[in-house]
């Protein structure tokens, strides 16, 4: 092996072991973006799947995806959403724990189980979820106004209100 090949497959093995980590730990979010050569179309598919709200073709695309990019938070997130659309809520919080293994600071997913333990009625679960959110939130907040900037947190909050005023509504009704 001479030595630009060395080389050449030294930058090679460092890109690829650098890929999953920045797909890992560069976003925080689920803002939909380009899927690398081989998953485009599941992930794309996926993603038109889950805006129709076809959870089958979402479970069915995103494990493709899954299979091909073990690293990608968001196909667990979109996998865990459609099955919990379909009532399967064990499937769905370890998926939702699987994207959160693997980005911590991944809203979507945060915001999605903190919904699924509302419709599991665990309340206090759901609100420590609405608090790992706030830090989130202010963490990528460019102004003061954080809640305002960060639609998961939003969305959380006003199921977590709804599911205490249903439950105030039932306790309070004769």
């Amino acid at each position: 092996m001479t030595l630009r090949q060395g080389v050449a497959l030294l930058v090679l093995g460092s890109m690829m072991l650098a890929a999953p980590a920045l797909a890992v730990t560069g976003l925080d979010s689920d803002t939909p973006r380009p899927a690398p050569d081989g998953t485009a179309d599941d992930y794309a598919a996926g993603l038109a799947a889950h805006e129709r709200g076809d959870w089958q073709a979402v479970i069915d695309h995103m494990a493709r995806v899954i299979e091909l990019r073990p690293w990608d938070a968001e196909a667990y997130n979109l996998a865990g959403h459609a099955h919990r659309k379909l009532g399967d809520y064990e499937r769905a919080l370890a998926l939702y724990d699987q994207a959160l293994d693997l980005n911590p600071h991944h809203r979507g997913a945060l915001e999605y189980l903190g919904e699924a333990y509302l419709e599991l009625d665990r309340p206090a679960d759901a609100e420590q979820l609405l608090a790992r959110l706030e830090t989130e939130c202010r963490r990528i907040a460019e102004g003061a106004d954080w809640q305002g900037e960060c639609e998961e947190w939003q969305d959380l909050k006003a199921a977590y209100d709804v599911y205490r005023a249903d439950r105030q509504r039932a306790v309070s009704a004769p």
